[in-house]
């Protein structure tokens, strides 16, 4: 297994390097409304990692109460489908709450879907029980009257962001090799690219830096 995937966070908890996210989507938890939620950031920054965490810690059923879709792929007739059946009635399982995670928003490619979900967005017609989470690499082509029916996150791919990854990173690579083993050279670096940091880009360096001391071990 690849370390991103085993050591994806699981709660908002382990979320790093994104603080005040975190808090804002704590206090979501502890009081839920419907809303839309637009996390925006570039790459490897945790965004499609905290929608998981918010629907874990939300208690929402995976198999239920999540839809999930690739904005490219989302069809006016899956639209039509979710805001006309799906979301009018209760999960089967977990929490009462519907919630639609939207990867790649900027990605909707057709004017009739992005027109029905500026439509059932609305004050208006948003359903009772329903969480919209979206995620963006880039919102600034996104129709208006779209993006006005979300509260944005913009996610850190900065400094600060960068720190708290590799003390995350030095964690994970102690659980792999021991805590007796240094760090290899370099580590630090791990992740940056065009002054933005990437904790998938950082990972899957790590998982070669893993992966070579143990054949180094073996062939010892």
């Amino acid at each position: 297994m690849r370390l991103s995937q085993q050591y994806q966070p699981t709660t908002l908890g382990d979320v790093v390097g994104q603080p005040a996210i975190v808090r804002r989507l704590r206090r979501l938890v502890t009081a839920p409304y419907p809303c839309c939620l637009l996390f925006e950031g570039k790459g490897g920054v945790g965004k499609s990692a905290a929608a998981k965490a918010l629907i874990h810690d939300l208690g929402v059923c995976p198999f239920s109460g999540l839809i999930e879709y690739s904005a490219s792929n989302l069809s006016i007739e899956e639209v039509r489908r979710l805001f006309g059946q799906t979301f009018r009635y209760r999960p089967m399982a977990g929490n009462p709450w519907h919630i639609l995670l939207i990867e790649e928003l900027e990605l909707i490619v057709s004017r009739h879907v992005n027109a029905a979900l500026k439509d059932e967005l609305s004050e208006q017609h948003m359903p009772e029980r329903l969480i919209v989470v979206a995620t963006s690499n880039d919102a600034s082509g996104l129709d208006e009257a779209l993006l006005q029916r979300f509260e944005i996150f913009p996610f850190s791919a900065g400094p600060t962001f960068a720190e708290a990854c590799q003390e995350r990173l030095a964690w994970i690579w102690q659980q792999e090799v021991g805590e007796d083993v240094p760090l290899p050279m370099g580590v630090e670096q791990l992740g940056w690219r065009n002054g933005s940091f990437s904790m998938r880009r950082a990972l899957a360096a790590l998982t070669g830096a893993v992966e070579l001391h143990r054949t180094k071990e073996v062939a010892a």
